[in-house]
């Protein structure tokens, strides 16, 4: 899967046109295309729900197993700045209580647990940009936090978690050592 996912990698990096995308094209050619090779039912839609549907707002896509929510993806053109969408997609995913959630540009992928503590900042456990990281570093990431298996078994979950206690206790040491120099 791995060495799949990473040869797509590479295809996307090499598209000259990718600039141009807009929100529709990035789904088409980039999300699907990923979740395909992450093992999700691309064209199953209570696996990959577009357009899901909360109270009198949407997400992209919902993906689920067992007809229950496990993933919030939000797309965005691929241009598009990322900042001041995360608030919207987290409370998205709070309220239905789904405990991942992914914005994208299609380029740019921050990966969130959204029932955690904190600011939205402090629930971004990790973030991919497919144009500037390995792309075999990136490919494993993806496999970790957004294959079907991984999100089905939870261990998606787990990474995610280990993770982000990592980015916390590694500020708080940070925080602390500030004040020694």
């Amino acid at each position: 899967m791995d060495k799949k996912i990473k040869n797509l990698i590479l295809d996307i990096r090499s598209n000259e046109r990718i600039g141009t995308f807009d929100e529709a094209t990035t789904k088409q050619a980039i999300i699907l295309r990923l979740l395909n090779e992450l093992g999700w039912q691309i064209f199953d839609a209570e696996e990959v729900k577009p357009e899901h549907s909360l109270a009198n707002r949407r997400v992209d896509y919902s993906l689920r197993i067992n007809s229950s929510n496990k993933v919030f993806l939000e797309v965005k053109k691929v241009k598009e700045d990322l900042e001041g969408h995360q608030k919207q997609l987290l409370d998205y995913s709070f309220q239905e209580g789904v405990r991942l959630a992914v914005l994208t540009n299609g380029v740019t992928w921050w990966f969130y647990l959204p029932l955690s503590e904190g600011s939205w900042e402090q629930r971004k456990y990790f973030a991919i940009d497919i144009t500037q990281q390995d792309p075999e570093d990136s490919a494993k990431r993806f496999v970790e936090f957004l294959s079907r298996k991984s999100v089905e078994t939870e261990a998606a979950i787990r990474v995610a978690e280990t993770l982000l206690k990592g980015r916390v206790k590694e500020n708080e040491i940070k925080k602390s050592t500030e004040g020694m120099e």
